[in-house]
């Protein structure tokens, strides 16, 4: 796939994972580099996304493409967690972390102090 086609698929990629990610983040929508060299893929989340759209990936694309997202958000002082969103062909998206964000999140979601019931209201309901 040429040049100027991949770079279409990628951003058609962007777009569909901002649009999905509106129903919890109304805010989403893909990150323009042009404009804003310090912006991830998608912006407007709480985290610091990078999406890939190949054929096939592998164990080492997935890596690589969270470790994109760390030293990016570490060059620009973005402390958000990383995470990879990725599509292969005719296959679901699937979203990659690494361990120590997953454990923060479900920290943050379960065991969030009281104070935070407002903000996190789901909690509350569930105990």
């Amino acid at each position: 796939m040429g040049g100027k086609t991949s770079r279409r698929k990628g951003h058609t990629f962007e777009r569909f994972v901002a649009t999905a990610l509106r129903v919890c983040f109304p805010d989403a929508a893909r990150g323009i580099q042009y404009r804003d060299p310090k912006a991830c893929d998608v912006e407007g989340t709480p985290f610091r996304i990078e999406c890939k759209n190949h054929e096939k990936l592998s164990y080492n694309d997935v890596h690589a493409a969270i470790e994109q997202a760390t030293e990016n958000g570490v060059e620009f002082g973005d402390k958000r967690p990383p995470i990879a969103i990725t599509k292969t062909s005719h296959k679901k998206p699937l979203v990659h972390m690494r361990l120590e964000t997953l454990i923060t999140i479900v920290e943050r979601l379960f065991y969030a102090p009281p104070e935070l019931a407002d903000v996190i209201p789901i909690v509350r309901e569930k105990k």
